[in-house]
């Protein structure tokens, strides 16, 4: 099983402060059940007054620790071949791999019309 942990105790407060979106709680178990061999590290979750999906009520995003992967563009990529953000906007992604000066990190977010597109089978690739 995986084993989940937090930044620091601001991560671990912003994951209780707000109530997650359903499709958000989906997405988290099905990482965890995927990736159940790795640890898996939150590194942010709800901001107060973040304008992105990180301040919206229901929570609609949280961050990952990619250093924990062993290949986290691929996550990266299996996350996005197995949920849609929107179909409307098929440019949007649930799962990006990126930078914006805080270090390299897997940034996940739903949106009311996310849907998982991939099998029912969990097994990590």
């Amino acid at each position: 099983m995986s084993q989940i942990g937090f930044k620091d105790i601001k991560t671990l407060r912003g994951m209780f402060t707000a109530p997650w979106h359903p499709i958000l709680i989906a997405l988290f178990l099905w990482i965890i059940v995927r990736y159940s061999k790795d640890k898996i590290i939150i590194t942010s979750a709800f901001r107060k007054d973040d304008q992105g999906v990180h301040g919206q009520i229901p929570l609609r995003g949280f961050d990952l620790r990619s250093s924990v992967f062993t290949k986290p563009q691929e996550i990266t990529d299996d996350i996005n071949q197995s949920w849609i953000y929107d179909p409307d906007r098929p440019e949007m992604k649930v799962a990006l791999f990126h930078d914006i000066g805080q270090g390299e990190h897997l940034h996940l977010q739903v949106h009311p019309k996310t849907r998982f597109l991939g099998k029912l089978d969990v097994s990590n690739n």
